[in-house]
């Protein structure tokens, strides 16, 4: 695995050696080499890493490693942002054991997904991921139940309001996009007796992708492979979760998603890819190299038909983190530049990191028409 450029900046290659998670040797040295500059852009890199939801985890590797290197006045922001999401995540992990126990209760089959489980499972509990909410996932079937327990748990239909500290219900409009695009439930919000985190929202999805999506994966499959691991902190019980491969499909096609859905960006409403997200596939990949490198994960997305997705995500990271992973799959040369150079139908001007890297990111896009594969 060949270690980032600096064709971008010391500050973006920064981010993506916290993209590799600085596993070996070759990419603390670099790291460090990198936090030493005396050029270094420390307002930029915290612009970035904001906007890349990497911000927790520059924090944790300064704080661990390099606190002396860093600026006093950096050193101690990020220090206070760490221990702020450290403080956020055990309110968030009480929330999920409660749901789990409820659910449990109940006969609900479901798994937590994205930030609730990776944050303790591939990133170690140890406050480095970005967690806006706790995602789950159900069967379509149980919706209702489902909804009846969030709410007797104290979750409300709505989003919450900074400046009024309520919570605001969803709008009609809101409400019929639900209606109408049933691969979510409605969005909850309960609010939390603490100075800081004033809310926790829960996210519920019945679907690995998305509405009307060419692209599908069978859910009851997914969910007959359900693991469990531990919740830090909490010790009566453990947190559902995907299997290996379910894991790893799911959070691929999740950046897919973010990263096709060019409407997504087009309207600025900031769900475009972030290089966060390829982290999470990096990291994945790592701890999971020898099952997913297997023969069944190859045989289990061509029968699921949803190689086009798969390999466009990991050819763009390979190309943008050089990590190999399309070759070692054995599934180079399996879609066309083009497909890799669109999304949408529409084509952007650059790779990957020219796109993750810009702050504009709308003007890279040229071509005004939708393909069928955007809902």
């Amino acid at each position: 695995m060949k270690l980032p450029d600096l064709a971008f900046g010391s500050e973006w290659a920064l981010l993506e050696l916290l993209c590799l998670g600085l596993e070996s040797p070759d990419e603390r040295e670099m790291f460090e080499e990198l936090i030493r500059l005396p050029h270094l852009d420390w307002e930029t890199l915290l612009t970035q890493a904001k906007r890349h939801k990497m911000l927790f985890s520059l924090a944790f590797y300064v704080h661990q490693d390099f606190a002396k290197l860093v600026p006093p006045f950096v050193e101690q922001q990020l220090r206070t942002a760490l221990f702020f999401n450290r403080h956020k995540m055990a309110i968030y992990r009480r929330e999920a054991a409660q749901i789990v126990r409820a659910f449990n209760q109940q006969g609900v089959r479901f798994v937590a997904t994205k930030g609730i489980s990776l944050e303790s499972s591939i990133y170690g509990g140890k406050g480095i991921r970005y967690l806006s909410d706790i995602d789950l996932m159900i069967v379509p079937e149980n919706r209702e139940v489902v909804n009846q327990i969030l709410s007797d748990l104290g979750y409300k239909l709505g989003t919450f309001d900074v400046n009024k500290g309520q919570i605001i219900p969803h709008s009609r409009q809101t409400l019929v996009g639900y209606k109408l695009n049933p691969d979510h439930l409605p969005s909850r919000v309960k609010l939390i007796d603490d100075p800081i985190i004033r809310f926790v929202e829960v996210d519920v999805a019945n679907s690995l992708t998305w509405t009307f999506s060419p692209f599908q994966v069978p859910l009851d499959l997914a969910l007959a492979e359900i693991v469990t691991q531990e919740i830090p902190g909490i010790n009566d019980v453990q947190m559902p979760c995907f299997s290996p491969y379910f894991q790893f499909i799911f959070t691929v096609m999740h950046l897919f998603k973010e990263a096709w859905i060019i409407r997504l960006t087009l309207n600025d409403s900031g769900k475009d890819v972030s290089l966060s997200k390829f982290g999470d596939v990096v990291r994945l990949w790592r701890v999971y190299r020898q099952v997913l490198e297997g023969e069944k994960f190859v045989r289990m997305i061509l029968d699921f038909a949803i190689i086009e997705p798969i390999v466009w995500v990991l050819e763009h990271l390979d190309r943008t983190l050089q990590t190999g992973i399309v070759s070692t799959l054995g599934l180079t040369g399996r879609v066309s530049e083009e497909w890799l150079s669109s999304a949408s139908g529409k084509k952007w001007k650059g790779t990957m990191r020219d796109r993750l890297y810009s702050q504009n990111r709308p003007l890279l896009f040229l071509e005004k028409h939708l393909s069928k594969y955007c809902p």
